[in-house]
């Protein structure tokens, strides 16, 4: 896998003036053949690139959906939420996208602390009433610590999925991270994701899954056992 560089980055062949000297530039020459932050996934570590994408730390909504492009999101819609600049530690949640198909949390079933994680394997379920969601690990990891607050209100995740509603936290193993979706990217999936959900509803399900052209708020409440069923395991894994 090639190595991911900078969204920021932009290479062109400069030409200097010793007497007019351009500063914070970085001129295409033999120096970048020796790859710095710019040319790595720890391009996140600069203080420039971390300047530029703090001001995109708030929820946004795309297509009735909330997001925080801040955040890491595995295709499984488990986010990711680095808590420390090596991310080595990480904090780790459902997203807007999965409370609004699995309906009203009643009741979480979270791993032990100190458990450990593998990548795409069931880590924590989420109840509403009889139904069940599995959700997978976005990546490998020890859990490090989990949210009590959740646990005694489960409906946390559904007001506040990405802040009050976090399910717990964890040691990364791995460099893991910079493979899921993120920024731009995440956006644009997200945007597929209420797409397909969006012609599943009405060609295969036959009915609406949008009012004024945004997801309705409870998605589930529209979906039969065999429905939501099948709506979950395509989405959620």
């Amino acid at each position: 896998m090639a190595d991911e560089k900078c969204p920021f980055l932009e290479m062109t062949t400069v030409t200097f003036c010793k007497a007019f000297p351009v500063k914070k530039m970085i001129p295409l020459d033999r120096s970048t053949s020796t790859k710095g932050l710019c040319h790595t996934g720890n391009y996140r570590l600069c203080s420039a690139f971390r300047e530029i994408e703090g001001h995109a730390t708030a929820a946004e909504s795309l297509r009735g959906f909330q997001l925080r492009p801040d955040y890491y999101f595995h295709p499984r819609h488990v986010w990711i939420a680095p808590g420390n600049e090596a991310e080595t530690e990480a904090r780790l949640g459902a997203d807007d996208f999965t409370q609004r198909l699995v309906g009203r949390i009643d009741r979480v079933s979270l791993p032990a602390e100190g458990a450990a994680l593998r990548e795409n394997s069931v880590c924590f379920l989420l109840h509403s009433g009889k139904r069940t969601a599995r959700m997978v690990s976005p990546g490998d990891g020890i859990v490090r610590e989990i949210n009590r607050k959740v646990v005694e209100d489960p409906g946390l995740i559904n007001r506040d999925p990405y802040e009050e509603g976090w399910l717990f936290s964890m040691h990364l193993a791995g460099d893991w991270i910079p493979r899921l979706y993120h920024g731009g990217v995440a956006r644009q999936w997200l945007d597929w994701e209420a797409e397909r959900l969006h012609r599943m509803f009405s060609s295969d399900l036959g009915i609406t899954a949008t009012d004024g052209g945004e997801a309705l708020t409870d998605i589930s409440s529209r979906l039969n056992e065999a429905q939501w069923s099948r709506i979950v395991a395509l989405f959620l894994g």
